[in-house]
């Protein structure tokens, strides 16, 4: 470093507290004894405090006489290096104590989760500044918004959508798509396969949310190709399927003589996946007593292995799921809200299929082909077969369907896959209503003419059943909707539809 360097002369304009005032979060800053200082515009703006009023009072008078929300509790420090370390605050119970006069008894940099008087979570962290004498002359607190993690997706779907724009004028985007192993393409399933080129190409944690087997493993890996780590390993550690008391090993390894039958140090997975990707299935069963030691991970990104005293650096980006609603965990204490924040960066939510049932369709024939191959066989859908597929509520999501795909390829002779084969795996309420596909009873009493009328009445009548509008109908069909609705009045289908 060049010490010798000299500023322009214009920097003689410019102070801290200048730029603090263009820094759109509440910063404040108080001296040795308390005394406020400073404090910014965004600082009187988010606690309806006017500068002249809270500048040249105690930081403690200003907290318990108008704000009363820092909260406190068990504390966790870690040594960053010789000169420093930093604190966490994992919060139970409401305190009148700022901030920053613990750290001015505490004389290192301390952080912690409180509110603000609208109840917006926020993450205070503040910062002694030592002088010559290693005396506290200063301690600058900031307070970073956490409610505003909520609104980022939104905010990343806008950018999206002007990259879309963007990218379909490119000849690289169609291969790209074409590429994805995330099949669909509903509204919100394309607006998920937009948002992960806008993610994966930074380090922010991502939390992916979704009912089992909707395919949050499938989205880890997409995001993982697509990212800057994509040469680096990728490791899942699925938290709900290693017993708990191996389970702290397994992700962080162990040294020689830690345990009964540690005969040698072995890596964790954590280690193995150092310089890349891990995911972190399942998130909801992590055992409280690990949380903090995950917590210390993203935190300080360095860990320790079982029976271990070097901290042993670390540079992943991790990438969490789960099937269950946190919330309700950390209402009832098997989850921290602290490690909730720190995961929950990036949440996207995979729906389940039947809140998409217009993707049904293209993963069945994607699955046919892969199972096609596999076992050599040549089988194809009917339009009957694939209508009834879309219309069972799949509660496995994708991995039952997969399952069901794969069956229908392996069992019958036949190369078309029938609705009657499709009923007798799936099983839905309602199925004694479908007719076998391939039988078709002779009626000597109708003629060819009346009996496809009778045809045509019974498939508009299904369908108009399912899908309530005539333009749906025509569509499942495969037909126009004046079609759907010249026949049905020509038929006589009572009218309990939509146009």
């Amino acid at each position: 470093m060049n010490n010798n360097y000299s500023y322009p002369e214009s920097f003689k304009y410019l102070n801290a507290f200048i730029v603090s005032d263009f820094v759109d979060m509440p910063i404040h800053i108080i001296n040795g004894e308390g005394i406020i200082i400073f404090v910014n515009k965004a600082w009187s703006k988010v606690y309806n405090i006017k500068r002249e009023f809270a500048v040249g009072r105690h930081v403690e008078e200003i907290i318990s006489k108008y704000l009363k929300y820092f909260l406190t509790i068990n504390e966790t420090t870690h040594t960053n290096d010789e000169t420093s370390s930093y604190t966490y605050h994992h919060f139970d119970e409401v305190s009148s104590q700022s901030l920053a006069t613990l750290v001015l008894s505490e004389r290192k940099k301390m952080s912690m989760v409180s509110s603000t008087p609208e109840d917006a979570k926020v993450l205070v962290t503040s910062t002694p500044i030592f002088n010559g004498k290693n005396e506290i002359e200063y301690v600058f607190t900031l307070v970073q918004d956490l409610t505003k993690i909520s609104d980022l997706k939104e905010v990343l779907d806008a950018e999206v959508e002007k990259n879309k724009i963007l990218c379909k004028k490119l000849k690289f985007y169609k291969s790209e798509q074409n590429n994805s192993t995330i099949i669909g393409n509903s509204k919100v399933l394309s607006e998920i396969k937009n948002l992960i080129p806008v993610v994966a190409k930074t380090d922010a944690t991502i939390l992916i949310l979704g009912e089992s087997g909707v395919g949050k493993e499938v989205l880890a890996k997409e995001i993982y190709i697509n990212s800057l780590r994509k040469d680096k390993p990728f490791i899942t550690i699925n938290c709900a399927a290693i017993p708990e008391n191996l389970l702290e090993s397994e992700m962080f390894g162990y040294e020689k003589g830690a345990f009964t039958g540690a005969v040698k140090s072995k890596a964790g997975l954590f280690e193995l996946a150092n310089g890349g990707t891990i995911l972190l299935d399942e998130i909801g069963a992590m055992p409280l007593n690990l949380q903090p030691k995950l917590l210390r991970v993203l935190q300080e990104n360095e860990f320790m292995r079982v029976g271990g005293t070097q901290k042993i650096p670390l540079d992943v980006r991790i990438i969490s799921a789960t099937n269950e609603n946190l919330f309700n965990l950390i209402k009832t204490g098997e989850f921290r809200q602290d490690l909730y924040y720190r995961l929950n960066v990036i949440p996207i939510k995979i729906p389940p299929l039947r809140d998409r049932k217009e993707d049904i369709k293209l993963i069945c024939l994607k699955f046919l082909d892969d199972f096609n191959k596999k076992y050599g066989k040549n089988k194809i859908f009917n339009e009957k077969s694939l209508f009834t597929l879309e219309q069972y509520e799949w509660p496995g999501n994708i991995r039952e369907l997969k399952n069901a795909i794969e069956r229908l390829v392996i069992i019958g002779e036949k190369n078309v896959i029938t609705s009657n084969q499709v009923l007798y795996i799936t099983k839905p309420d309602g199925i004694e209503q479908f007719e076998p596909d391939d039988y078709i009873e002779i009626n000597e009493n109708l003629s060819l003419k009346e009996a496809v009328q009778s045809l045509e009445k019974k498939m508009i009548t299904d369908a108009l059943a399912k899908y309530k509008t005539t333009y749906k109908a025509a569509e499942a069909l495969k037909t126009t909707q004046p079609t759907i609705v010249r026949k049905a009045k020509l038929l006589g289908i009572e009218k309990t539809y939509e146009q």
